[in-house]
């Protein structure tokens, strides 16, 4: 009787735990992300909650996320994608599962995005607006770095931006591979659905390079 009752109190306490666990409030998460993701207007749990405004900062500047919801299933922590992500600013959104890979990378899958173009002369000197749209099966990221992509992305209605007007450019598809060759590789092919700009091609990216191979008419 004494080991039965001894047993009725650990599973109490372990169910106890439990739920104090489940019931971590969604603020936490101030103290755990990193110092250039910034979260405001928390609510929920840390396994399933909301924020009323993200952002992530990139050389000082911040890159909006707008609201974000998310929900974690722990259990499929160790074989899966077990985080469900997903944000909106404006009609700049991002859909993703998220997950960590048995060599320790972070992995997404089923990626749906859809950005304004102008977002990426955060990252490069690049003049362009329009819509970028993207269904990517699979990323994984080591280190800040894209070592895998699969899937396909629409560029559509490009302009170049220029003090004296838009110039019309057109609509674009790129589909992403491995390159064949070694995780680190991820190559684009890129095809021209409509417009002025005719362009066919491709590029490879790795690690520390890139090589764009891009032919123009029109």
């Amino acid at each position: 009787m004494e080991r039965l009752t001894q047993r009725a109190r650990g599973v109490s306490l372990a169910v106890f735990m439990l739920l104090l666990i489940s019931q971590i409030p969604a603020r936490t998460l101030v103290w755990l992300l990193p110092e250039q993701v910034k979260l405001s207007g928390l609510s929920g749990t840390i396994w399933s909650g909301q924020g009323a405004r993200a952002w992530v900062k990139h050389d000082g500047k911040p890159l909006m996320l707008g609201r974000l919801q998310w929900r974690l299933q722990p259990w499929r922590m160790f074989w899966s994608t077990p985080l469900t992500l997903s944000t909106q600013w404006g009609e700049q959104t991002l859909h993703t599962r998220a997950g960590l890979s048995a060599t320790g990378s972070w992995l997404l899958r089923d990626t749906h995005i859809s950005i304004d173009a102008r977002i990426f002369r955060l990252f490069f000197p690049l003049y362009l607006g329009g819509t970028v749209s993207a269904h990517l099966e699979r990323i994984e990221i080591t280190d800040a770095r894209i070592q895998q992509a699969l899937g396909g992305m629409l560029l559509r209605e490009m302009v170049w931006t220029a003090r004296g007007g838009n110039l019309p450019l057109g609509t674009y598809r790129i589909n992403l591979a491995d390159s064949g060759s070694e995780l680190g590789e991820v190559r684009g092919a890129m095809e021209t659905i409509e417009g002025a700009l005719v362009l066919t091609g491709g590029f490879l990216l790795s690690d520390d390079s890139y090589d764009v191979s891009l032919r123009a008419s029109g």
